[in-house]
C-alpha cells in the first residue's frame, strides 16, 4: 500500500511521526516492498544499531542512514535496508509544517534578529585541537589564516605575501576538531604554510622575489626552477627590483573554491587572490623592489624612486578587537632601504602578514607570521 495522507496515530510517540510499519532483518539485507509519495521519512532500529536505506523509485533513488529524518523528494515504490540481522526496522513519516528563513543570527553583519547568545573567542596559534565546550551550542564561527611569507633576500627584495583568510559562519563543530598552524615560510620564493581547521584551510601567501632573476612564489609562475616551490598561494609576492624585464612581474594569488579548502559547510567565504606589484625600475640598484599581495589587495609596485608597499590586510572583529589578517609586506630598495609600511595596518602586528623585502646587501629582510585560527562559541 502506497503512503499518501493519514491521520496522525493516537497512543503516544513522537507527534506528527507517523508509525507505517516494521520488518525484521532475517539477514543483513532486506528489500521492503512499501511505496509513498515525496516527504520526510524516517527509519528506526529497535536495537539502536548502525545501518543504510534506500528509498528507490523509478530511475531514482534516495539513501539515508538509520535513525535519522530525511527528505525524499520523489515517489519509490521499494525500501532496501542494510542493517544488522535480527534487527527490526520501523518507518515512520513525519508531517511537516512550512517555515521561513529569517536573517542569520550568527553573522556579525547582521544587525536584525542577531543572536542574543553569550560568546567567546579562542585564538589560536599553535597547532593541536579545538575543544568545544560541553555546554555550547553546536555552531561555531571561524576564521582561519595562513601563514605569511617571507620577503626577498638580496638587496631591492620584493614583499612577502599574506597569507589568506577564510571565514565561516554558524560551522557545525562538536567535540573535537583538528587545528594544524601554518609557518612562515624560511627562504626567498617559497610559499608560507596553509592552516587547517578539520578539512578547512587557508593558503599562506609567496614568497617575495629578489635580485639575480628571482621570481617570487606565484600561483602561476614556480620562480627559480632550481629551487621547490609550492606554487598555489593566497597572495602572490612582490617582484624584485634590480632584474631584467623577464623578472620584474608579481606573484598572483590563488583563489580557493569548494575544491580547493573552503568545503561547502558554514557558508565558506574567501579573501585574498591578490598579486604582488612589479618592478618599473631599470636594472640598477636604485630599482625597488615591490610589495607583496595582501588579503585585501595587490601589492604596489616599486620604481626608481621608493619601493612598493604590501597589499593591505582583511580587517575582522571576530576576536572582539579589530584585527588585521595577511597583510602584504614592503619591499626593499639600496639606497633607502625598506621604509614602506606593511598593508594598511602599518607595523607587522597584525596576523599572517607577509615579511619585508632586503634594502642594502642581504640585510633587512623579515619573515613572515605564522597562522591564526580564531573562533568564537556561543553558550546560552
Amino acid at each position: 500500500m502506497a503512503i499518501n495522507s493519514f491521520p496522525s496515530q493516537a497512543g503516544g510517540g513522537q507527534a506528527n511521526l507517523n508509525y507505517i510499519g516494521s520488518v525484521h532483518m532475517e539477514t543483513f539485507n532486506r528489500s521492503w516492498t512499501q511505496g509513498g509519495g515525496a516527504g520526510y521519512y524516517a527509519l528506526y532500529s529497535t536495537n539502536q544499531e548502525n545501518g543504510y536505506a534506500y528509498f528507490v523509485g523509478t530511475g531514482t533513488s534516495t539513501g539515508a542512514p538509520l535513525n535519522r529524518l530525511i527528505s525524499v523528494t520523489h515517489a519509490f515504490t521499494r525500501v532496501d535496508i542494510i542493517a544488522p540481522q535480527n534487527d527490526m526496522i520501523s518507518l515512520y513519516k513525519a508531517e511537516v509544517k512550512s517555515t521561513a528563513v529569517f536573517p542569520n543570527p550568527f553573522d556579525a553583519d547582521n544587525t536584525i534578529g542577531k543572536l542574543a547568545v553569550p560568546s567567546f573567542p579562542t585564538i589560536i596559534r599553535s597547532s593541536g585541537n579545538f575543544v568545544l565546550p560541553n555546554n555550547a551550542l553546536p555552531l561555531i564561527n571561524v576564521l582561519v589564516n595562513g601563514a605569511g611569507a617571507q620577503g626577498g633576500h638580496h638587496h631591492c627584495g620584493g614583499g612577502g605575501g599574506g597569507g589568506a583568510v577564510v571565514k565561516l559562519t554558524a560551522y557545525q563543530a562538536v567535540g573535537t576538531t583538528a587545528v594544524s598552524i601554518g609557518s612562515p615560510s624560511g627562504d626567498s620564493n617559497h610559499a608560507g604554510g596553509r592552516t587547517y581547521f578539520g578539512n578547512v584551510y587557508a593558503l599562506g601567501g609567496g614568497g617575495g622575489g629578489y635580485h639575480g632573476s628571482h621570481n617570487p612564489a606565484s600561483a602561476t609562475n614556480t620562480g627559480n626552477a632550481s629551487q621547490a616551490i609550492n606554487t598555489e598561494v593566497g597572495n602572490g609576492g612582490g617582484a624584485g627590483g634590480h632584474n631584467n624585464s623577464n623578472h620584474r612581474f608579481g606573484g598572483s594569488g590563488f583563489t580557493q573554491t569548494a575544491s580547493t579548502g573552503l568545503g561547502l559547510t558554514g557558508t565558506p567565504i574567501y579573501v585574498g587572490g591578490f598579486s604582488g606589484g612589479n618592478s618599473s625600475g631599470s636594472d640598477t640598484q636604485q630599482s625597488g623592489g615591490a610589495g607583496g599581495g595582501g588579503a585585501g589587495g595587490n601589492g604596489t609596485n616599486g620604481d626608481n624612486s621608493n619601493p612598493g608597499s604590501g597589499g593591505p590586510g582583511h580587517s575582522s572583529d571576530i576576536s572582539g578587537t579589530n584585527l588585521g589578517f595577511g597583510a602584504g609586506g614592503p619591499g626593499g630598495r639600496s639606497n633607502n632601504n625598506n621604509n614602506q609600511s606593511f598593508g594598511n595596518f602599518g607595523s607587522p602586528s597584525n596576523y599572517g602578514h607577509g615579511g619585508r623585502g632586503a634594502g642594502s646587501g642581504q640585510s633587512g629582510h623579515s619573515g613572515g607570521d605564522s597562522g591564526t585560527v580564531i573562533v568564537r562559541y556561543y553558550i546560552p
